[in-house]
């Protein structure tokens, strides 16, 4: 799915973190301006700026911004102006006016046809814009302009005037590509114009960019994501981001030079592991891997005593085996601080459940520490690594598994490594780093014990550190039980060559205590290794009915060209759902909870000739069956199917089976029958598992 900061509709300030300075204390004597836009259709969303050319000192305009038109009182002075608005998913505009206030009211006017598009142009002819934010740089601090996707274009006036700046920056993969259908490769390109030519499009060749290739690990199950950059020192307020799968590798070419924040969003952008900024030279570069498990917190926290008062400060965030933090803002976290004499006890615990991870379900951090001084506290730190683990953070086999400690202002060493099968039940101290993973194991969750020279000591618990060779099953821990799980109020999902889809998915989820909690979501394919997988939009909201009861709902969006951009992911498509007790255990998980079809439209048209006809004679009646194409994007011939034709006499509303054709390869349907009374034929289809049912329309005889 490709997710986009803002649109071109957005408010500016939002979109590309506007920050105006103060407008200018009032001269003395100021003069009315009228601004005005000449358009080729009406405006609206529009935002006008005027800023003094000698001071950037920023002045308001006042106007409604479903108007052309605009004022401002300007004292005397050179100024610098610009309108900006936008056609949703279309084209943009920053139109560019410079203009002199002397003694008089004046009037401005901005033309729409004197501005030029911008962008990039690559020698890669199978390259297209993804997303884009192209903005203006206006003296010392101010920025306007747009965050926008897919095909809109952006046009500038060119203009050469000192202190304004267009920056562009611009995303660009494979033509076609989607969520369903990630594209391979990923193009980063930056370019900024002191001055705006007669023609700012940036020609950029693939021998002249940085490359590499990122790979991407899955936490235990396949799912969808998107790869988003930044420009750390002329960050224009977005977060560039295309669709990637996890595990899949991509290839990036990227402008040499600038560094870029950059970050992986997972679910329905609710979570995100921040990547380390980088920088790349021109040619290739070494490929980087993100996501590699296990997860945990990695780096010290930033605990104090401070005015002899404890300040707990551990980072709750979890990070992959590079060092990237995550966040996870389903995630709950817990911390208790207790004593015994002048030994602290702090114990923190990272639970999250999540549709796109069975991994590092739970983090426990258990710290002892002595703290006599203000200053840092003395907590120990952990660094655990595994190698052997495949794209899914899954073993095979044997992995090595290597920890090592620190103390903050001191040293630590590791004294027990543990690990467990059955999610923490039962544990079994490791001999040596290597580990032989049984395969009957779905899991391994992973226990290390460390000391330090100031007696303190740490014990972290990650419940399934890394998956095992072993398919997950369904989970069920006291008496907590989903039922009645319906989709989409229980219709099939049905899509053109285009569409969007929003939809629910509820079920009752039951337990003594009461619910805390529920999610669902949707997959195509096996469990672990889905082809098609579709994230709720949020946590799904459980309405309690009664004391044991709750109705959880879960808001879908489904875009057929996102989601399913494949006619191999027509068909069932499985909902897996989980519910959380409100007290102690209690929790299920169900793998597959219910299934929803989900189906190309189908189309049927009839010819029945000759009109009119003999009674007696001869009628031959041709169709077409097509459904949609979710590759092409066109309605294609469907083969083999077998179609029923039906007649409705003269006067009547009853059609009745005639007989049945065979469509050939392209869809094709041919028959025959002979003329006996007026009246109408139609063809109809009744749909099967991946298309759906169709009735043609019409086709009246006249029999004489």
């Amino acid at each position: 799915m490709v997710r986009i900061l803002r649109t071109a509709a957005a408010a500016l300030v939002v979109a590309l973190g506007l920050t105006l300075a103060p407008p200018a204390a009032s001269a003395a004597a100021t003069y009315q301006v009228k601004f005005a836009i000449t358009a080729s259709t009406a405006v609206s969303g529009k935002f006008m700026y005027v800023w003094d050319r000698s001071t950037w000192q920023y002045h308001v305009v006042q106007g409604d911004g479903d108007s052309p038109n605009g004022t401002a009182q300007l004292p005397p002075g050179d100024y610098f102006a610009v309108a900006r608005y936008g056609y949703f998913r279309q084209r943009n505009y920053l139109l560019v006016r410079t203009f002199t206030v002397t003694n008089a009211a004046l009037s401005v006017s901005f033309a729409e046809s004197g501005a030029k598009e911008t962008g990039f142009l690559t020698d890669d002819a199978t390259a297209t814009r993804s997303t884009a934010a192209y903005w203006l740089e206006v003296g010392p601090q101010d920025k306007v302009g747009f965050t926008s996707g897919g095909p809109a274009k952006t046009y500038v006036t060119p203009y050469a005037v000192t202190g304004v700046t267009l920056r562009l920056h611009e995303l660009q993969t494979k033509a076609g590509s989607s969520a369903a259908v990630p594209s391979p490769y990923r193009y980063d390109l930056q370019r900024s114009w002191p001055s705006v030519p007669a023609a700012p499009i940036a020609k950029v060749t693939t021998a002249q960019l940085a490359k590499t290739v990122t790979t991407l690990r899955a936490q235990g199950v396949n799912t969808n994501a998107a790869l988003g950059s930044a420009l750390k020192d002329k960050w224009s307020g977005s977060y560039l981001e295309s669709p990637v799968q996890l595990p899949g590798t991509v290839t990036e070419y990227v402008t040499p030079g600038p560094t870029l924040h950059r970050k992986l969003t997972l679910g329905a952008g609710d979570s995100t592991l921040v990547l380390p900024d980088r920088a790349l030279p021109a040619g290739s570069s070494a490929g980087t891997t993100v996501g590699a498990g296990p997860f945990m917190p990695r780096g010290p926290g930033s605990s104090v005593r401070e005015d002899g008062e404890l300040r707990m400060n551990e980072p709750a965030s979890y990070a992959d085996a590079a060092g990237s933090p995550g966040s996870d803002v389903r995630a709950t976290v817990t911390g208790k601080l207790t004593a015994d004499g002048a030994v602290h006890h702090y114990d923190q615990t990272f639970t999250r459940r999540v549709a796109w991870s069975q991994l590092s379900t739970k983090i426990r951090s258990e710290w002892d520490f002595r703290a006599s001084e203000d200053g840092p506290l003395p907590l120990i730190d952990l660094g655990v690594d595994v190698s052997g683990l495949d794209a899914r953070n899954r073993a095979a086999g044997a992995v090595e598994i290597t920890t090592s400690a620190s103390a903050r202002g001191g040293a630590a060493t590791v004294d027990k490594v543990e690990y467990s099968t059955n999610d923490g039940a039962e544990w079994t101290e490791l001999d040596d780093a290597s580990l032989t993973v049984p395969a009957s194991a779905a899991f391994v969750s992973l226990r290390v014990t460390a000391t330090g020279d100031q007696d303190g000591r740490l014990r972290r618990t990650v419940i399934r550190a890394f998956a095992g060779p072993a398919a997950p099953a369904d989970e069920t821990s006291g008496a907590t039980k989903i039922t009645n799980v319906v989709v989409n109020d229980g219709a099939d999902l049905t899509f053109g060559v285009s569409g969007t889809r929003v939809f629910t998915v509820a079920f009752t989820a039951t337990d003594p205590a009461g619910i805390a909690a529920g999610d669902a979501y949707l997959y195509h394919g096996g469990y672990s290794a889905p082809d098609g997988v579709v994230l709720a939009s949020g946590p799904a909201d459980c309405d309690k009915i009664s004391n044991t009861s709750s109705v959880c709902t879960a808001r879908f969006t489904m875009d057929v060209k996102v989601d399913a951009a494949r006619n191999a992911l027509s068909g069932a498509w499985t909902v897996a759902a989980w519910a959380r007790a409100s007290g102690g255990d209690g929790f299920t998980d169900r793998h597959a909870a219910g299934t929803v079809g989900v189906k190309r439209v189908s189309k049927l048209v009839i010819d029945a000739t000759p009109e009119p006809v003999t009674k007696g004679r001869t009628i031959t009646v041709t169709g077409t069956l097509t459904r949609a194409g979710w590759e092409s994007w066109t309605y294609q011939g469907y083969g083999s199917r077998t179609v029923t034709l039906q007649y409705s006499k003269k006067g009547t509303t009853t059609w009745t089976a005639v007989k049945t054709a065979k469509t050939d390869t392209s869809g094709k349907l041919k028959t025959t029958v002979k003329a006996a009374a007026d009246g109408s034929f139609r063809w109809t289809y009744p749909g099967d598992a991946a298309s759906t049912a169709t009735t043609g329309g019409s086709d009246y005889v006249d029999v004489r």
